[in-house]
């Protein structure tokens, strides 16, 4: 699915760019190693592990991280919106944050694996939430880059570009 959707990108004359917390910049380099594809498709990427740099950097109010942690939707939302004023040139901004592996702010109802993606694309934004709850970080990473991959594919597909 990853190689279909760069292809799209590519085919459609769209560019990408990332604002990454839990997956710490693997989207970006996921999004830029395909032949023919990488430099035509890929504007640039932010990594935001760091609640700081989330702050800092792209001006999520602290207010909205103490409130639902730096691994929530409102969070990631925040960042797509930030990311589109960062990154102008992007037709898509993708913004992830989540719990790749322990150590964040893990619960019942947001256990480890749990992932919140924002994809602004055509002045919107789409919301997705998944649990990926088995296989080691990286194998975790694969299948979100293919899940991503696959929401961007249908978003570009249904409109009208």
């Amino acid at each position: 699915m990853l190689k279909d959707c760069c292809d799209l990108l590519e085919q459609k004359g769209l560019k990408v760019a990332f604002v990454e917390s839990a997956s710490s910049g693997y989207l970006s380099s996921q999004f830029s190693i395909y032949k023919n594809c990488g430099a035509n498709i890929l504007l640039g990427g932010l990594v935001c592990y760091d609640p700081e740099l989330k702050m800092d950097i792209l001006g999520v109010p602290k207010e909205l991280i103490d409130q639902y942690t730096a691994e929530s939707m409102e969070v990631t939302q925040a960042l797509a919106s930030s990311g589109k004023k960062l990154f102008k040139e992007a037709d898509m901004i993708v913004a992830c944050t989540g719990l790749l592996k322990p150590g964040g702010s893990e619960c019942k109802e947001k256990p480890v694996g749990t992932f919140f993606i924002s994809i602004f694309y055509q002045d919107q934004t789409y919301d997705y939430r998944y649990l990926i709850d088995h296989g080691a970080p990286e194998e975790r990473l694969d299948i979100l880059t293919e899940k991503i991959a696959d929401q961007m594919s249908e978003l570009i597909n249904a409109k009208v570009t």
